[in-house]
């Protein structure tokens, strides 16, 4: 089992009965067993057994989860006293009354919460609850995660190695191509089933699919409801605009894709149209697009991309720039380049990071890269391995 130290660490921080632990992310990324990590550390801290309560909301029936006030009285018989209680709700996002339900639970005044969803939407159904939940984001396992498990230097190879087997927990120790791809496809199809559900969205898998193929198949080009229109029709897949505008949102919503959209850095406004959508693991899209994981300028964009949102960066896309990463009221430039082969090439690469004021953070990101002759100090510059392992804030 990998331990996911950085989330320990963080769920450590904000150990506490005020805040509620919200972990949250694609399916089978490894919410539920960074759930039991954290019970066995609570067990290593001399927390007895009857003081941890674990709950499986995704194995409650239907009539079950309707009926929540009963699941509050089956949970206030199984607190204990005077102790502090910790609660693990997983997948509370099966249930429809979630803030009802967690208002009555946090009147208790010793309970450790802790709770996981799969859909960005189950968030802002908490916010009645705002000023408690502290969200702790979730994906498959990094570069430098994957580097770590297989204990694999940071190099080519292994980057190559990353972009086939991807990042989910599961996949790691699998050697069998088609277990691999079968093990993907209860993924994405788990996934959307889940998803219709809670939208409460007339089911069409197939059509969400053939969408989300397409997507996959777009990477780093802006997207919208009627360029899929135009893209499934060519390949003899009808839909409306309307049809396709609400599966795009739903493919966003259950965490499989993220958008990135423009910053107009004129008006510094973020343009709601034609977003980019990059795979939340480059697994997915080997399988949507039936290819290898090749290191190619698209693919480890997209690898970018993903990384800064692990690291909590809003990220949007750029004409002048690959892109925009604003964390801590701290905005930087970022480009990145597959290869830069001589000086010419280097300094076409870095032209709009000069172009920016002398105060503003600025980054160039490479593959490889040849000996250059004039380096700008004003530019900091890192090979894309490097990056991935080292450095934790760009």
């Amino acid at each position: 089992m990998f331990i996911r130290s950085d989330q320990l660490d963080q769920l450590e921080k904000c150990d506490s009965i005020r805040y509620i632990k919200v972990i949250t992310g694609v399916r089978r990324c490894g919410k539920t067993i960074l759930l039991r990590q954290v019970k066995d550390s609570l067990r290593r801290c001399g927390v007895a057994n009857n003081q941890i309560h674990f709950f499986n909301f995704s194995q409650l029936h239907r009539q079950q989860l309707a009926d929540w006030q009963s699941l509050i009285n089956l949970i206030s018989k199984k607190l204990i006293e005077n102790k502090v209680n910790y609660l693990f709700l997983d997948e509370l996002d099966q249930l429809d009354h979630v803030p009802a339900f967690l208002q009555e639970i946090i009147k208790h005044r010793n309970v450790s919460l802790y709770i996981t969803a799969t859909s960005r939407s189950f968030l802002a159904r908490l916010a009645p609850l705002q000023s408690r939940l502290v969200i702790i984001p979730v994906l498959p396992l990094s570069f430098a995660e994957f580097c770590q498990h297989h204990r694999q230097p940071a190099n080519e190879h292994t980057l190559y190695q990353y972009l086939n087997v991807g990042g989910f927990p599961f996949a790691q120790d699998v050697r069998d191509q088609l277990t691999r791809e079968n093990y993907l496809d209860g993924v994405f199809n788990t996934t959307l089933v889940n998803g219709f559900a809670k939208h409460g969205t007339l089911c069409n898998p197939f059509l969400t699919k053939q969408l989300a193929i397409f997507v996959a198949g777009q990477l780093g080009l802006p997207i919208n409801a009627s360029r899929a229109v135009s893209g499934l029709k060519k390949i003899g897949v009808p839909a409306s605009s309307k049809t396709l505008s609400t599966y795009l949102t739903l493919l966003a919503d259950t965490y499989l894709f993220y958008p990135c959209h423009e910053l107009d850095l004129t008006t510094n406004r973020v343009k709601p149209t034609n977003a980019k959508y990059y795979p939340v693991d480059p697994s997915l899209r080997n399988y949507l697009t039936n290819q290898k994981g090749v290191l190619s300028q698209a693919n480890l964009e997209a690898l970018l991309f993903i990384e800064l949102v692990r690291r909590g960066y809003s990220v949007y896309a750029n004409k002048r720039f690959t892109f925009i990463a604003d964390r801590h009221q701290q905005r930087t430039y970022i480009q990145f380049s597959y290869s830069i082969r001589n000086q010419h090439e280097y300094d076409q690469a870095i032209a709009s990071l000069r172009s920016l004021p002398v105060d503003c953070q600025k980054q160039l990101i490479v593959l490889r890269i040849a000996d250059i002759l004039s380096q700008d100090p004003a530019v900091p510059m890192s090979l894309l391995t490097d990056w991935l392992i080292e450095n934790q804030s760009v």
